[in-house]
C-alpha cells in the first residue's frame, strides 16, 4: 500500500453505481417530506477539521461545547464516549509527522491527560472503549499511517497487545476503525489491501482470531459501527471514490441496505447509532456541491423519514460518536453561544472558491497540503480543477 492513500478519493473519479442487482442491496424507503421524529437523548461528540478541535452537542444542535483547545499544528480527532458518558477518549495528532497519541478527558473537556506512554516510531489513534469500559481497542501504525494494526489495552493505558496484525507484502494489508460489539465478544474493523481489495469491513473475535470479511469488495466499505443491540452494523461505502453512502447490514453480513445517498460527488460517511438505537448521526457534504464543508445530520435508524441537519455552526464535522452523556442546556457553563472564533462562515470566505476538502475525501484523517494549498495525497495534489489555493 502506498503511503497516505488510505481512503483517498480523487475528486474527479467517476463513481460506479452501487445499485446493481448482483450486490443484492436493497434501498431504504423513500424519505417523505416529514420530520425525522423527536431528537434523541445523549450527546454527540465529533471532530471539526476546520478548527482541529473536538466538540460535543445535543442531538437538536443546542448546548454546543468545545472540549479541546489544541495549539496550531495539533489536531484533536476520533472522540469516543465511555459507556456511562462520563469521559471521552480522543487522539492528539501532530500534523507535521502524523504521529498520534491517545488521550482522555471528562465529558466537559476538563481533566485532559495522555492515556498511554509514547512508543517511539509508532502512532496510536481511533480509540474505542469495550462495553464494560475495562479495555480500549485502537489503531497503531508507523508514522504517515503505514503498516496499521488493531491493538487492545487496559483502560488505564497498560498491558497493550496486538489483536489484528498488519500483513506484509506481497499481500500488504492494513487495519483501521475498530469497533467492539455490545456483548464485548467481537470486533468489527476496516481492512485495506487484502488480496488487492480496496476496503472491506471484517469481523473477528475480541482476541483477534477467526477474522473474516462481511462486505462485498465492490462496496469499498469502511467505518463499521455496531447497533446497541448488536444485531446490525452500519458502515460507509466508496472508500476510494466520491459519492459515499451509508449502509446497514445484519451482524453476519447479510441484508445489506442503503440508508442514505446523495448526488454525485457528495458523500455521507461515519454513522453512529444513538444510545437507544432508534437514530443514526452521520457526516455529509450534501449541502456543498464544491465539497468544501461537512455538516452533522441525524436520521432514523431504518433510513425512513427526513434526514435533518443538526445546526452546529461548524462546517468540518467528522468522527461522529453518539454517547450516553445527558444533554446540556444551552447557556450552561462551557457551552458556546456562537461558533468559535476562526470558524469560516459559509459564503463569507475572502478566498473565493478556496476548496478545503473534507477529511472524508482525503482519508478521513488529518492531511497535508501541497504548496498550491490543495490536499496532498501520495505526494500529489488532488482537488477540484476549479478550486483556488487555500491559505
Amino acid at each position: 500500500m502506498r503511503r497516505a492513500t488510505i481512503f483517498a478519493r480523487p475528486a474527479l473519479a467517476v463513481a460506479a453505481s452501487l445499485a446493481t442487482a448482483c450486490l443484492t442491496i436493497t434501498a431504504a424507503p423513500a424519505a417523505p417530506a416529514a420530520a425525522a421524529g423527536p431528537p434523541g437523548t445523549g450527546r454527540i461528540a465529533f471532530s471539526d477539521f476546520m478548527t482541529g478541535q473536538v466538540y460535543a452537542v445535543n442531538p437538536d444542535g443546542s448546548g454546543l461545547a468545545q472540549l479541546t483547545h489544541e495549539p496550531s499544528g495539533i489536531a484533536a480527532r476520533w472522540p469516543d464516549w465511555s459507556p456511562n458518558g462520563s469521559r471521552v477518549l480522543f487522539a492528539r495528532v501532530n500534523l507535521s509527522n502524523f504521529v498520534g497519541r491517545i488521550w482522555i478527558m471528562n465529558a466537559d473537556g476538563t481533566g485532559q491527560r495522555r492515556l498511554a506512554s509514547d512508543v517511539p516510531g509508532r502512532s496510536d489513534f481511533q480509540p474505542r472503549y469495550t462495553p464494560d469500559a475495562r479495555h480500549i481497542v485502537f489503531t497503531r501504525c508507523l508514522p504517515f499511517f503505514e503498516h496499521c494494526a488493531i491493538w487492545i489495552m487496559r483502560s488505564d493505558g497498560t498491558h497493550r497487545h496486538l489483536l489484528v496484525p498488519f500483513l506484509p507484502a506481497p499481500n500488504e494489508t492494513s487495519n483501521f476503525f475498530p469497533d467492539v460489539s455490545p456483548d464485548g465478544r467481537r470486533i468489527a474493523f476496516t481492512r485495506l489491501g487484502f488480496h488487492g481489495i480496496s476496503a472491506q469491513v471484517w469481523v473477528a473475535r475480541i482476541d483477534g482470531r477467526h477474522a473474516r470479511p462481511l462486505t462485498l469488495p465492490r462496496l469499498e466499505a469502511f467505518g463499521p459501527n455496531w447497533s446497541p443491540d448488536g444485531r446490525r452494523i452500519g458502515f460507509s461505502s466508496n472508500s476510494n471514490r466520491p459519492q459515499s453512502s451509508l449502509y446497514v447490514m445484519r451482524a453476519d453480513g447479510t441484508g445489506v441496505t442503503r440508508l442514505a445517498t446523495t448526488k454525485w460527488p457528495t458523500n455521507n460517511i461515519g454513522s453512529s447509532y444513538s444510545p437507544g438505537g432508534g437514530q443514526i448521526a452521520f457526516s455529509s457534504d450534501r449541502r456543498h456541491p464544491d465539497l468544501c464543508c461537512v455538516d452533522l445530520f441525524v436520521m432514523r435508524a431504518n433510513g425512513s423519514q427526513q434526514q435533518h441537519l443538526v445546526p452546529t455552526g461548524l462546517h468540518g464535522v467528522i468522527d461522529v460518536d453518539w454517547g450516553t452523556a445527558p444533554p446540556v442546556s444551552a447557556g450552561s457553563p462551557g457551552t458556546l453561544s456562537r461558533p468559535p472564533a476562526g470558524t469560516p462562515a459559509l459564503g463569507a470566505s475572502r478566498y473565493a472558491g478556496c476548496h478545503k476538502a473534507p477529511a472524508g475525501l482525503t482519508g478521513d484523517m488529518p492531511f497535508a497540503r501541497a504548496p498550491d494549498g490543495h490536499p496532498r495525497i501520495d505526494g500529489k495534489s488532488h482537488d477540484s480543477p476549479h478550486a483556488t489555493p487555500c491559505p
